[in-house]
This record gives structure tokens, sequence and C-alpha cells, in this order.
């Protein structure tokens, strides 16, 4: 991996994201749960997140393999602080929203995050991998299903394709965790919604770039805090 700098595994996200900018890599792009950076030469992104169980079952899925060309090369999940990780893959840019619906449509799979998918016609490359991809999406769905009470399910939608350099389609982000409900259970110190996360990986959670600094986010820190931590024994009688 040319350009690739040295990340501990015992490094943070922001540390990551320092130690890219101090290698040449620019940041290109940031998500909810993610910051992006492409390298000097546009061959390779990183993407560096403290907490994103959903995008790390795709990203190992990619990893693992087998190839398949409606999918992103990924090259290697390099870990970091607790459940954080570095996606190192193929450098990818937007795609044609024309392009993004018709595949949508061929791909035949309803979009679980609130997003109203039209149907779009016209679509001619529809082959082999496009069914194994299909049945790949559901297996991960099943998975995180199994795995989370707050499991959002398929993310299937234009904004969650990209293209590589010679235009060819990829699905970067089909499957989500109700990242609000989180929120919502922090919010409201729920413990019976979080029992899937830990007190660090929800405290890693409100680092992710939708949780801006300032006082709403100050807020949510501090109920965590009292939600999570230690429980003051009863008053004596």
């Amino acid at each position: 991996m040319s350009h690739m700098p040295h990340i501990p595994p015992d490094a943070t996200a922001d540390q990551a994201r320092a130690l890219l900018a101090a290698a040449g890599w620019r940041e290109v792009g940031t998500g909810n749960w993610s910051w992006a950076f492409a390298d000097p030469e546009d061959r390779l992104a990183a993407r560096v997140t403290p907490f994103d169980p959903a995008y790390r079952l795709h990203a190992q899925a990619c990893l693992d393999g087998p190839a398949n060309r409606w999918l992103p090369r990924v090259d290697a999940i390099l870990p970091l602080l607790r459940d954080g990780y570095v996606t190192v893959m193929e450098r990818l840019y937007p795609a044609p929203e024309a392009d993004a619906h018709a595949f949508c449509t061929a791909l035949g799979i309803v979009n679980e995050s609130g997003y109203e998918l039209p149907h779009v016609d016209g679509f001619d490359q529809a082959d082999a991998d496009l069914e194994l991809l299909r049945e790949r999406i559901r297996a991960l769905m099943a998975t995180g299903a199994q795995r989370f009470k707050l499991w959002g399910g398929s993310d299937i939608r234009p904004g969650n394709l990209m293209a590589d350099a010679e235009g060819r389609l990829k699905v970067v982000d089909p499957i989500f965790i109700r990242g609000p409900l989180i929120v919502e259970g922090i919010a409201e110190g729920r413990r019976d919604m979080l029992t899937d996360f830990s007190h660090e990986q929800l405290k890693d959670f409100l680092t992710i770039p939708v949780f801006e600094p300032g006082p709403e986010t100050d807020g949510l820190r501090r109920k965590l805090a009292a939600l999570l931590g230690p429980i003051s024994p009863p008053p004596p009688v």
C-alpha cells in the first residue's frame, strides 16, 4: 500500500486522521459515521471511523471475498482504539445519479432507512454478480439482525453507490444500524435499548462526525455518563 502511513492499533480516529494528513492524504468527504481520505496519487481511499459496526460487516465481507464487480476492492481493515478502524480501499467517486437509480431498481432490495426508492428502468448490466450481490447483502442483513437490537437493515439507495475511476458502479454502504435510536436511548436514559453496546463503545459513538462540538453533544455525553456510571447504593433506612 504505497503512501500508507503506519497507524498503531491503539490510535484514536483523530490520531489516524492526523497521520494520514501528515503523509499527504487529503480529506475528500465526511459522512455521519466516518471521514474519507484519498492518497496523493488518487489510487487509494481510507475511511476512518471511531465506531461503525454496520459498515464493519460490509467492509469485512468485501475483504474476505469473493470479488464482485459491484463491490469496491478493500485492501485492509486497520484496527484502531477499541472498535475504531480504517478501511483501506480503492479510490471511488460520485456515481451518475440516473445509473445509480436504475441499479437500485435492478437490485430489488427494499430500502429500510426511510428513503423511498423510485422505480427506474433502463439497467442493462444485470449479471451473475448482481444476483450474488443480492444474496450477500441479504446475508449481511440477517447477520446484523441477529447481532444488534437496534439493527436497521438495508440502506440501498443511490447515495450509497459510487463509481471507480473507470465509471463502474460500486455499492459502498448497503446496511445500517439505527444511530438515531442509540441517541434516543442515551437521551431518555433507556438502558434496555443500549444492551448491545458497552459504555466505551457508546462514548466512541458520540465522537463520530455527525456529533459536532457544542452543547447538544455535551449534553448527550453527560447523560451517557449518568446512565452508565456507577450506581449509588440506596440510602440507609
